[in-house]
């Protein structure tokens, strides 16, 4: 280890934390971005500055969508804003090149799944920017977000108009489902509302398909507090019954923050049949159980010894009976800080799922 706290390892060079804050914001300066996009830069550079600015200053010259090759692996970046997006959807060659993107049969797909915590002021902006670029470096093909409001939408949609934006609500807090235009076609979608809510929470349906894989999407926010476990309940019900009645031909995923417990989930008589919970299928792992962790998770703060952990966020899978959705990775995203804040981007971590197509 250096004077200045920096170290080298396996991974490649790990700068001390002043270090890392001092590299992120001269990238920021420089560059007219801010302190996530320079992370993203820096973190695949080793924290080499010339080699993060001349790789950011290549993809924006080149315009368009450019593949870097200078980092750890390649990577795609996408180089167009919300009014060149809606041009191209115009552009017959375009709109003939996402319709066969749309129905070649895929051999994967990822989603994720997150409570962005819009409804807590502090850092708001630097947060959503953080869930942006996190998104941008997965590149799933679906997104559940939750706890989305008006001025966090209108982020979203402005740096990420690669996807499609299905929200279920348009006031107060809602949900939100992207699919990337790029893979995924949209079919429709409707709003399920919950009779019995005072949270003003629903039920978000949206079919897509891709080539032969067929999708039925359930996004939803459930009823919050241990106070409200009886209407979360019929809000399950309520889900599963959606989830029971699609065809079989029809790959149901349904997630979000359920703000269930398990016992809950066993007083409704537990999941409908054939289907999966995906951390379950994928192992079970202890570090990916808790997505509500406060124990990790600085962002809320609870007086006293008790520190909660619940598995709020879950992600359900009932595969088709043909061209199925086979579950084969589920890991949690939004685990480091923001650099030069001290926050995480959100109280929640965010659920990442892989899957094959058989």
């Amino acid at each position: 280890m250096n004077e200045a706290g920096s170290s080298q390892s396996e991974d490649g060079y790990v700068p001390s934390a002043k270090e890392a804050t001092d590299l992120v914001t001269k990238f920021a300066e420089v560059t007219g971005t801010d302190t996530a996009c320079a992370q993203f830069y820096l973190q695949d550079r080793d924290w080499d500055l010339q080699r993060s600015l001349d790789a950011y200053f290549g993809a924006k010259k080149s315009g368009g969508i450019s593949v870097l090759t200078d980092g750890d692996e390649p990577q795609i970046i996408l180089n167009i804003n919300k009014d060149v997006a809606s041009q191209l959807a115009k552009s017959e060659d375009v709109a003939k090149l996402l319709d066969t993107a749309t129905t070649k049969p895929p051999s994967e797909f990822r989603m994720i799944s997150w409570n962005i915590d819009g409804l807590d002021d502090r850092n708001l902006k630097m947060r959503t920017k953080s869930v942006v670029k996190i998104i941008q470096t997965h590149n799933p093909d679906v997104v559940f977000l939750q706890e989305v409001i008006p001025k966090t939408l209108d982020y979203l949609e402005n740096n990420l108009p690669q996807f499609k934006f299905i929200p279920g609500n348009v006031d107060g807090y809602f949900t939100v489902t992207m699919l990337n235009m790029f893979t995924i076609h949209y079919d429709s979608h409707e709003i399920i509302d919950f009779p019995a809510t005072t949270m003003g929470r629903n039920l978000l349906k949206v079919e897509a398909h891709m080539g032969p894989l067929k999708l039925k999407l359930l996004n939803t926010h459930m009823e919050s507090t241990g106070e409200h476990a009886d209407e979360r309940m019929n809000q399950l019900n309520i889900s599963f019954h959606e989830l029971s009645r699609t065809d079989k031909s029809v790959n149901v995923i349904m997630g979000g923050d359920l703000n269930m417990r398990d016992k809950e989930l066993a007083t409704v008589g537990g999941l409908p049949d054939l289907t999966y919970d995906l951390w379950e299928a994928c192992g079970s792992r202890k570090e990916c159980q808790w997505t509500w962790d406060i124990t990790r998770n600085t962002n809320k703060d609870f007086p006293g010894k008790f520190k909660p952990r619940c598995r709020f966020d879950r992600i359900y899978l009932r595969p088709a009976t043909s061209t199925s959705a086979v579950p084969k990775f589920f890991g949690l995203i939004g685990l480091q800080k923001i650099s030069g804040y001290q926050c995480f981007p959100s109280d929640h971590w965010g659920l990442l799922a892989d899957f094959d197509a058989k």
